[in-house]
C-alpha cells in the first residue's frame, strides 16, 4: 500500500510538472509571437576545448524569418527567409538552406527570438526542460539523437527574462563542445527598421 502511494504521488508531481511547462511554454511563445522586430547589441563569447573568444556586434532580427548578427572583427551570419550569408567558425559563404546543421542553427536563433520552445523540440527531437529563478526563465534541450559525424547542435540552452519572457540569450553547444553564447543587451522592441540589412 505504501509503496502504491509513493507511485501514484510521484505521477501526480510529473503531470503537475509537466502542465506547468505547459503554461510557461505557451505564455513564453504568445509574449514573443508579439515581437515585429528587435534591434539589440550583441554579445558573443565562443568557448572551445583551450581557446576562448569574445566579440561583439549589432542584432537585428525582423519576423517571422530575417535576423542578423555582425560583430566588430567583421564575422557575421544574416539569415533571409530561406538563405544565409555567413562568415562565423567553420561556415563561410552564401548558402540555401536545405535540412542540416545550418539550417538547424538559424532555425535555433528563429525560434529562441519566436519563443518557440516546443516546435524547436518537436522538429528536432530533442527532450526539453526548464528551470526558473529570479532573473530567467531557461529552456534546456538536448539531442536524442547519436552522434555521427560530429556536426550539429547537440544542446541548446534558451534564457528568457523572468519578468517581461522576452528573449536574452542563446546557448548553442555542437559535438565537440564547442560553446557558443550569445547575449542580448539595450534591446529595441517593434522599432521601424531598414530591411536592407537582411539583404543578401
Amino acid at each position: 500500500m505504501k509503496k502504491l502511494l509513493i507511485l501514484v504521488t510521484t505521477i501526480l508531481l510529473v503531470v503537475q510538472m509537466h502542465a506547468q511547462n505547459h503554461v510557461l511554454l505557451d505564455s513564453i511563445k504568445s509574449v514573443n509571437a508579439k515581437v515585429m522586430t528587435i534591434e539589440a547589441n550583441v554579445h558573443n563569447h565562443t568557448k572551445k576545448t583551450d581557446v576562448t573568444i569574445i566579440k561583439d556586434g549589432a542584432f537585428h532580427y525582423s519576423s517571422p524569418d530575417k535576423f542578423s548578427a555582425v560583430f566588430e572583427n567583421d564575422s557575421y551570419m544574416i539569415v533571409n527567409v530561406n538563405h544565409i550569408k555567413v562568415d562565423i567558425g567553420m561556415f563561410h559563404g552564401t548558402f540555401r538552406m536545405f535540412n542540416g546543421p545550418i539550417r538547424s542553427l538559424s532555425r535555433a536563433f528563429l525560434y529562441a527570438l519566436q519563443g518557440r520552445c516546443q516546435d524547436l523540440a518537436d522538429e528536432n527531437n530533442f527532450s526539453l526542460k526548464t528551470e526558473s529563478d529570479e532573473h530567467f526563465h531557461t529552456v534546456y534541450f538536448t539531442t536524442k539523437k547519436k552522434i555521427l559525424i560530429g556536426i550539429g547542435l547537440k544542446q541548446a540552452i534558451f534564457r528568457y527574462d523572468r519578468k517581461s519572457l522576452l528573449i536574452k540569450e542563446i546557448v548553442l553547444i555542437d559535438y565537440k563542445n564547442t560553446i557558443d553564447t550569445y547575449t542580448l543587451e539595450n534591446e529595441k522592441y517593434n522599432t521601424e527598421i531598414d530591411e536592407s540589412i537582411f539583404d543578401i
